[in-house]
C-alpha cells in the first residue's frame, strides 16, 4: 500500500529501523490483532500469592545473598514530565474545587507554588516531592534512599538505572552531583548511577484515516515514541541480574518507608528462590500487586495464549470490553499492578536472556491521536510489564496497600502518606 522513497528509506534507517519492521507495524495499525482473552482473574490462591509472616525469614536470606554478592540492582522509568501533574490547574475555572484546594494547600507542597511554569518545565522525577527538616527531596532522591537499604552488595555499592528524556537528561545528571554526597553520607552507600534514553529505534509509525503511513506536512515519515514498552532495550542493555522495577513516582518518605523497604526485599527473595526452583530458560518475575481499591491500572489475569492458559498483566486497552463475558471477567478482578516487579535477567550460567525473544509482538497498543490538527493511528509497542514480558515466567506476589503510593497529580501530594507527620 505505501511506497517509500530514496528519502523515506534514508530516514527509516537513520532511526535504526527497517523498511520491512515498518511495513510490519503497518500492517498491524491497519489490521488490529484480536483482543486479549481473559479467562478469569489471578486471586489469591489462584495465580496471586500471599506470603505468609513465617516465610520471611527465610526470603529475606534469600533477598541479602543475593544483594551481598552484588546481583541486585534498580530500574526506574523517570521519563515523564511534571507538567501533566499540573494540567488540572488549566481549566480555566479559578474556583474549579481541584483549583481552590491547590491553592489554599499551597504551603503543604514541597516545592513553593509561586513559579508553576519552572515547575512544570522539570521533569516529575526532579519535582520536589517530600519535606525534610531543612530540606527537600525528590522522587530521584527518593529512589536512591530506597535503593540503599534494598540493592546494596556486601560493600555498600548501590546500582541504579534510570531511564530520562533527551532534553532532561542534563538535569538529572546535575541533580545527582549535588545530592550524591548529602545521600551517601545520611546513608553509608555508594551510588552507581546511570542514565539512559529511548533509543530511537523504538519509535515507531502511524497511519492516518485512510490507512496511509503518517507524513508530517513536509512529507516525511513521522516517527513517535512507543511507549513504555520501548524501554525493554534499556532494561536488556542496563547489564542487570536480579532487577528490581518501580514508577519513579511511587516513592514515600523516611517515616513511611518500612513497608516499602520490607516488601522490595521480600520480592526479591520469591524471585531467588523461584531461579532455585526452575529450569531458568527464560527469563522470570515476581510482580507485587495489590488490593483492588478503584485504582486505576491494569491487574493480572489469567489468558488465553497459544500454549495454554498464562498468568499476564493485562491493560484495559487489551480487552474487548464491549463483550459481556470479558466486561465481567474485567471487573471482577480482585487486584491491580502497582508497576512492583523483580525481575531476573540471566540464565543458569549467568549469561543475559535476549529478552526480545519473549515478546508477545501482537500484545501492540493503537491509539486515536492528532498531530498538526489530523488524526493518526499511533502504534504502541507491546508494554514493559505487558506484552513485552508475556513469554518471561510469572509469579504475582501480593503486597500492601501501603507500598504503593503514586502521585499523577500535584493534588496527589496532599495524601497523608506524602505529607510529614505532625
Amino acid at each position: 500500500m505505501d511506497t517509500f522513497s530514496s528519502e523515506d528509506r534514508a530516514r527509516i534507517e537513520a532511526q535504526g529501523l527497517t523498511v520491512e519492521e515498518v511495513e510490519r507495524q503497518a500492517a498491524l495499525l491497519r489490521d488490529p490483532p484480536p483482543a486479549a482473552k481473559l479467562l478469569r482473574p489471578c486471586t489469591a490462591g489462584d495465580g496471586v500469592a500471599q506470603i505468609d509472616e513465617g516465610e520471611h525469614a527465610e526470603l529475606l536470606a534469600l533477598a541479602g545473598e543475593a544483594a551481598d554478592a552484588g546481583r541486585l540492582s534498580k530500574f526506574v522509568p523517570a521519563s515523564g514530565a511534571a507538567s501533566r501533574m499540573f494540567e488540572f490547574l488549566n481549566s480555566g475555572d479559578p474556583d474549579h474545587p481541584d483549583v481552590r484546594r491547590f491553592r489554599e494547600n499551597a504551603s503543604s507542597f514541597a516545592f513553593s507554588a509561586g513559579d508553576l511554569q519552572a515547575l512544570a518545565a522539570l521533569p516529575k522525577g526532579l519535582l520536589p516531592f517530600h519535606r525534610y527538616a531543612g530540606a527537600a527531596r525528590t522522587p530521584f532522591e527518593e529512589h536512591l534512599v530506597e535503593a540503599a537499604a534494598t540493592v546494596g552488595d556486601a560493600a555498600g555499592l548501590c546500582r541504579v538505572h534510570v531511564t530520562v528524556s533527551p532534553g532532561h537528561r542534563a538535569a538529572f545528571e546535575a541533580a545527582l552531583r549535588q545530592a550524591r554526597p548529602r545521600l551517601e553520607r545520611e546513608t553509608g552507600a555508594r551510588f552507581e548511577v546511570r542514565f539512559s534514553e529511548q533509543a530511537p529505534s523504538t519509535d515507531t509509525v502511524a497511519i492516518d484515516e485512510t490507512g496511509r503511513l503518517f507524513r508530517n506536512s513536509d512529507g516525511r515519515l513521522l516517527f513517535r515514541p512507543g511507549g513504555h514498552g520501548a524501554l525493554l532495550k534499556n532494561l536488556a542493555e542496563s547489564g542487570g541480574d536480579v532487577v528490581l522495577v518501580k514508577n519513579v513516582d511511587n516513592v514515600v518518605p523516611d517515616d513511611l518507608r518500612a513497608p516499602t523497604l520490607l516488601w522490595k526485599r521480600l520480592l526479591a527473595g520469591v524471585l531467588v528462590r523461584l531461579e532455585r526452583a526452575s529450569t531458568r530458560a527464560r527469563p522470570l518475575r515476581a510482580c507485587g500487586v495489590v488490593r483492588n481499591e478503584s485504582e486505576p491500572g491494569g491487574g493480572p489475569f489469567w489468558v488465553q495464549g497459544p500454549g495454554g492458559e498464562t498468568r499476564q498483566i493485562v491493560e484495559s486497552a487489551q480487552v474487548d470490553l464491549a463483550v459481556p463475558a470479558q466486561a465481567a471477567i474485567w471487573s471482577a478482578a480482585t487486584h491491580f499492578n502497582p508497576v512492583d516487579l523483580a525481575c531476573s535477567l540471566r540464565d543458569a550460567s549467568g549469561r543475559p536472556f535476549d529478552l526480545s525473544r519473549f515478546v508477545d509482538e501482537r500484545a501492540v497498543f493503537i491509539a486515536k491521536k492528532t498531530h498538526e490538527g489530523r488524526t493518526l493511528f499511533a502504534f504502541e509497542r507491546p508494554g514493559l510489564w505487558n506484552g513485552a514480558m508475556a513469554l518471561w515466567e510469572t509469579v504475582f506476589v501480593e503486597v500492601p496497600k501501603e507500598t504503593f503510593a503514586p502521585v499523577k497529580t500535584a493534588l496527589d501530594l496532599l495524601r497523608p502518606e506524602h505529607q510529614p507527620r505532625r
